[in-house]
């Protein structure tokens, strides 16, 4: 069977036929960064760890023999989730500066990593948000787009497409964090008519999970500015690549992005299709995607190269599709049908 045949837009969306967008949400992952330039996780690691100095270095050793681990360099293994997880744990139990240097330098590394794709490509972001454009035809529309990238792909696609892209964001040269945006729409007041008439426009509701490149804090308040200007004492409001995420989560402006999250699933959006993610974050999982399909308020399809450990509570639920390269499930039957899908290239033709 040829690749990409088995999945088709009306099998993942089916709502599409008779809703428009409406009820449309996509959840992605680092998979959909990789063909604009950025790196997947072995090679993010490698790059992160060949930058410590020799003591920054020798700390990290030190932090990962305690848990009988030793960071293999041809793999790029352990990665840097696990990496951090250690190098945290041990700097809480040693209470030794030179493990807490090293976190903050861990997180310093992985921004200069994500930082130096300066001219990343765009096309594909561009295509996907004309295309969901296109299939609003004209009418005041909204989808969802749930993601754990740090990049600005989707904000900067907007841009070049035409679509509003909705962060949380307000303002003009430095913008500030007002989590009711997401529940705002534009439109035109007519007090005579005493109506209000909302905008026939796409807007994308870009919920950034774990922060962005381009997000600070100051003085317990959040804001977005150019990565460019950021000043040496800026804090970036990024959550550290690690697997122990949800004590980060509760924390602002986190929570207010985890509280959104989960008023839209099953609600404004009722249909979710994953690509590029891998369900390898236990926070997400357990506390946004599961209660939702267990109850079937949502019905999820994720397209991945292969099957995951993350996946394994989903695996069996009726409300659970799935698209691999050799196989995947549909409604929670295992099946032998592959697809090209999860790549983000082959799942923008789609929409296409």
């Amino acid at each position: 069977m040829e690749l990409g045949i088995y999945v088709r837009l009306d099998q993942i969306l089916p709502n599409l036929k008779t809703g428009g967008l409406s009820t449309t949400g996509f959840l992605f992952g680092a998979g959909t960064s990789v063909e604009a330039g950025y790196p997947m996780m072995p090679g993010l690691t490698k790059q992160v760890i060949n930058a410590l100095t020799a003591p920054e270095r020798e700390a990290l050793d030190e932090a990962l023999a305690v848990a009988g681990l030793t960071y293999d360099a041809a793999r790029g293994d352990p990665n840097v989730e696990v990496i951090a997880d250690q190098v945290i744990s041990h700097a809480l139990s040693a209470q030794l500066a030179r493990f807490h240097a090293l976190e903050i330098r861990l997180r310093e590394l992985i921004t200069e990593a994500i930082l130096s794709v300066s001219s990343p490509v765009l096309d594909r972001h561009v295509a996907f948000l004309t295309a969901l454009k296109n299939r609003a035809f004209g009418r005041p529309s909204c989808v969802y787009i749930f993601t754990t990238n740090y990049d600005l792909l989707f904000e900067l696609a907007g841009a070049e497409a035409g679509v509003v892209v909705e962060t949380g964001f307000i303002g003009s040269v430095e913008r500030f964090f007002d989590p009711m945006r997401f529940g705002t729409a534009c439109g035109t007041l007519h007090p005579q008519q005493s109506r209000f008439s909302e905008h026939p426009v796409l807007t994308v509701r870009l919920i950034k999970l774990h922060g962005s490149v381009s997000w600070i804090s100051r003085n317990g308040r959040f804001f977005e500015r150019h990565p460019d200007s950021f000043n040496a004492s800026d804090r970036r409001v990024m959550i550290l690549p690690r697997r122990r995420k949800v004590m980060d989560t509760l924390q602002a402006p986190h929570d207010a992005l985890f509280t959104a999250a989960s008023r839209a699933l099953g609600a404004e959006c009722r249909y979710l299709v994953s690509c590029g993610f891998s369900f390898g974050d236990d926070h997400i999982n357990d506390n946004l995607l599961s209660p939702a399909v267990a109850a079937n308020r949502i019905r999820l399809t994720a397209l991945c190269e292969r099957e995951t450990d993350g996946m394994r509570v989903f695996k069996t639920a009726g409300a659970f599709s799935a698209g691999f390269a050799a196989g995947g499930i549909t409604n929670g039957v295992i099946h032998t049908e592959g697809t090209d899908c999860w790549k983000f290239s082959k799942f923008v033709e789609m929409f296409a």
